[in-house]
């Protein structure tokens, strides 16, 4: 599996005791990740925590001293929220709900299966910039510059605008699409056809228009979601549909997953 890009800016503490499994983890992911920071047993695991300031850990779940629950335990104590993997031979229902209490990311099985490491690590990764950061990772990259985010945006918006005649029969006056963190909002103004204005004039047709013209982007949603999806890569869920034939506007909001 091809690592990120964005692991190059990250440091790792990997708390485990076993020699071996120690130095082929290290062996692999010190080619992958900015800097990966190593501890033998969960006392070592939080002096280095304590000194290096880790993006994410990687811990064994039974040590001889404590184990790894122990040392998040005690870490977490301190108001830590670093994103954790526990890695163990055992795979039981207890053991798996304290890691859920303990707001564990990844729970893998020994022998670790490296493709589901580093995936995991960038699921991590990416999550937390798009969900803390505001920043989205599309393509392996991120979406630093303006001039990338407003090239995708016109993209997306003139597919709207194709989308939008196409499915309602006229397009939008002005559309805006916005990308935001993991949502993509676009607005459109003045999009109404013929028959709807004249409903609208006449002072009647407001509920009939709004629930029409969602009843139309519903039946559609999945065609929208498939062509965005295809120029950001990712997938594309449509989340919001908001229709103010009074006000002549419609916004409509995407997920990004």
């Amino acid at each position: 599996m091809k690592s990120l890009n964005i692991l190059k800016n990250i440091k790792i503490l990997y708390v485990e005791d076993e020699l071996i499994t120690r130095n082929q983890v290290f062996r692999f992911l010190k080619k992958r990740v900015g800097k990966i920071i190593l501890a033998e047993n969960g006392e070592e695991g939080i002096k280095q925590f304590i000194e290096h300031k880790p993006d994410i850990i990687i811990t064994d779940l039974v040590m001889p001293d404590m184990s790894g629950i122990e040392m998040m335990k005690k870490i977490r104590s301190n108001g830590s929220k670093c994103p954790v993997i526990i890695t163990s031979a055992l795979s039981d229902s207890k053991t798996i709900l304290d890691t859920v209490d303990l707001k564990i990311e990844k729970y893998l099985i020994k022998p670790i299966d490296i493709d589901a490491l580093l995936k995991s690590l960038n699921d991590i990764v990416i999550d937390e910039l798009e969900s803390n950061k505001n920043i989205l990772v599309l393509d392996n990259e991120f979406i630093l510059t303006d001039e990338k985010k407003n090239q995708l945006e016109l993209e997306i918006r003139n597919l709207y605008s194709k989308y939008l005649k196409k499915v309602t029969g006229k397009g939008a006056k002005c559309i805006q699409v916005l990308i935001k963190g993991k949502q993509i909002e676009i607005l459109s103004k003045e999009n109404l056809t013929v028959i709807e204005e004249s409903l609208l004039s006449s002072g009647y047709g407001f509920t009939t228009i709004e629930t029409l013209r969602k009843n139309i982007y519903i039946n559609t949603k999945s065609e929208i979601e498939n062509q965005i999806a295809d120029i950001i890569n990712r997938k594309i869920v449509l989340e919001k549909i908001e229709v103010c034939p009074r006000e002549k506007y419609e916004r409509v909001i995407f997920d990004i997953y």
